[in-house]
């Protein structure tokens, strides 16, 4: 009836690999592509080690940027590595833009955590199905790069925003009363960055198609919050540091826009940290 609740949906089915073989993430990959309800979308989330092309070619298709790393184990034979004969042969294990092309014949939302993630900017819609890429940084400061053992600042920034926010400004502790207000200042950026992405005339289409789905909004959401707080970080100078996305958003309409700006600047204040970012009011950058 109209005026009972609405049913919570059912908890999507979940496959979690560990450093898999090439044939085991596919197996999984078509297991997965194949159960995928009606109107539902198969997201895809892939953190591991880089693999760059060995040489630049004239020609450059969707296997000649590289990829990501699935497996790091070297075939073994008789308990030997078997060394490559040629150095120009590509990596067995590495997970290729190309290799995901088939299954965007339905809904694809791909996240990429990796120092290669860009390599899967170079992705080609052939089914006209709605497709997102969100890539990490490939390269971090030196400051930052210091905890990376702790986990990727990129995934943290998807899963734990202010968490990510405070990491990026050195603060280890945040008073609980102080971490209530930021959180729920947050939740009012996030209605704005939400209104941004819908208002915007010139963006893609196919983040509005994931839009209605209350998990994706909220991965994209943090995704553009995260990429307009590293630009205005003043560590975070260099183009490969900030996060990229296929397609590409309008800039001027969320990452870089002047509200979402002056949301961070006063984040920033909150917490005491307003030292560390660009301030465009009082210096140009």
């Amino acid at each position: 009836e109209p005026n009972e609740k609405p049913a919570k949906r059912e908890n999507p089915h979940k496959y979690l690999l560990y450093k898999p073989t090439f044939s085991q993430l596919y197996t999984f990959l078509s297991a997965s592509f194949k159960e995928l309800p009606a109107n539902s979308v198969l997201l895809v989330y892939l953190s591991a080690t880089g693999v760059f092309p060995a040489t630049h070619l004239d020609f450059e298709g969707p296997y000649d940027f590289g990829g990501v790393l699935t497996n790091t184990n070297r075939d073994v034979v008789n308990g030997e590595t078997v060394q490559k004969r040629n150095q120009a042969q590509k990596e067995m294990h590495c997970l290729h833009p190309g290799d995901l092309f088939p299954f965007t014949r339905k809904p694809l939302f791909i996240i990429v955590d990796s120092s290669n993630s860009t390599a899967y900017k170079n992705f080609t819609n052939l089914f006209g199905q709605p497709l997102v890429c969100l890539l990490s940084p490939t390269v971090y400061p030196k400051s930052v790069q210091d905890q990376s053992q702790r986990g990727s600042l990129f995934t943290l920034f998807l899963y734990s925003p202010l968490l990510a926010f405070s990491s990026i400004c050195g603060l280890n502790s945040v008073r609980r009363g102080l971490w209530e207000r930021a959180q729920e200042f947050l939740r009012k950026v996030f209605r704005d960055i939400g209104q941004m992405i819908t208002r915007s005339r010139s963006i893609d289409q196919a983040f509005l198609q994931f839009f209605g789905d209350e998990f994706l909004r909220l991965l994209l959401i943090r995704f553009v919050f995260c990429s307009a707080a590293l630009r205005l970080h003043k560590l975070f100078r260099e183009s490969r540091s900030f996060p990229e996305s296929y397609p590409e958003l309008p800039k001027q309409d969320t990452v870089e826009s002047s509200l979402l700006q002056k949301h961070i600047l006063e984040l920033a204040t909150m917490l005491d940290v307003q030292s560390l970012f660009w301030d465009d009011s009082l210096e140009s950058y």
